[in-house]
């Protein structure tokens, strides 16, 4: 058998595509104490099940200072520079109150959510804002759509000739239900006349 190696890459690019645009996108959760975990541009929400607030550090590598908003009270504001040369961070501290909090991180990169408590906290994070998971799930439609239609091509579109046949019949098999029907139905009609 003759494998066509331009397929089975298309079905590679395909089904990575559908991988990387799905993970993309999806909501990841932690939950423990000391979490520590990457944070994106999406909305991050953390659960503070204690009474007492949680002191939190978000810490963004290079010198781009990023910004965090909330409804939350306290849980907003911008970060400073922390450090110098290579070693060069953007750092936010700020104290988590009890309950569900939600904030954002703009203009971030690599900014990272730490709380050192005993604290079991949960948190949600959505690794994109809306606008750029549209984006993601779209050029991924876009890949996943263009490799199937380069198999398509490839293979001749074999697949559209038993589409048509199997239509073909179908229809041919309706055409014949509907004769019969006719036939019976004459057939009733003439014995009558008779």
């Amino acid at each position: 058998m003759k494998y066509n190696w331009r397929v089975l890459i298309a079905i590679a690019v395909i089904v990575v595509a559908a991988f990387w645009s799905v993970d993309s996108v999806r909501s990841r959760s932690y939950s423990g104490v000391n979490l520590n975990f990457g944070v994106g541009s999406g909305p991050v929400t953390v659960t503070n099940p204690s009474s007492e607030s949680v002191s939190v550090q978000l810490a963004g590598s290079g010198t781009r200072p990023f910004s965090v908003s909330s409804t939350a009270e306290g849980v907003s504001g911008s970060s400073t520079r922390a450090g110098s040369g290579r070693n060069t961070t953007q750092v936010l501290e700020f104290m988590l109150p009890s309950g569900v909090s939600e904030f954002t991180v703009a203009r971030g990169s690599n900014v990272n959510f730490a709380a050192t408590t005993d604290t079991r906290l949960q948190a949600t994070v959505e690794p994109q804002g809306s606008n750029e998971s549209r984006t993601t799930l779209i050029a991924g439609a876009v890949v996943i759509l263009g490799g199937l239609f380069y198999i398509s091509r490839a293979t001749g579109h074999g697949w559209l000739g038993r589409l048509r046949r199997s239509q073909s019949a179908e229809l041919a098999a309706e055409r014949l239900a509907e004769r019969q029907t006719f036939k019976r139905m004459f057939g009733r009609v003439s014995s009558d006349k008779s």
